[in-house]
């Protein structure tokens, strides 16, 4: 199996006690299989976490879409056409580069190897500076 066939949207969390809760969170594979919690926000919603990628979604007929990606602060503005803006916190700077990377697999095309701030237009450049 190739790295980017393990990208994939993972579904909701299964809250049976608190149900109301559970359309909030979301959770994704990255290219490398690792699965990624994701508390779901509407865009200009997100609070300003400093250390967190943001995965810029669009619904679709099919599901969730990933459109584009970015990682530092998630307030930033989300580009046209999302719906959503899924948001995973990290503790430290290297879990943030490392899922940035992971998740960039979710692009349609992308197979997690690009460099960071590759010519794609769905890739909004990994700035460590801005996100220390």
């Amino acid at each position: 199996m190739q790295r980017f066939e393990r990208a994939k949207y993972a579904g909701e969390l299964t809250a049976t006690k608190f149900p109301d809760l559970a359309g909030r969170f979301q959770f994704w594979c990255g290219g490398s299989g690792r699965r990624y919690a994701t508390s779901r926000y509407a865009p200009g919603q997100t609070p300003p976490y400093d250390l967190a990628v943001s995965l810029y979604v669009k619904q679709t007929g099919e599901g969730p879409k990933v459109i584009a990606i970015s990682a530092g602060h998630a307030n930033e503005p989300a580009p046209a056409g999302a719906d959503e803006v899924h948001v995973h916190v990290v503790e430290r700077i290297e879990a943030l580069a490392f899922a940035h990377r992971d998740l960039r697999a979710l692009l349609d095309g992308d197979t997690g190897n690009a460099p960071s701030g590759a010519p794609d237009g769905n890739i909004i450049p990994f700035n460590p500076r801005r996100a220390a």
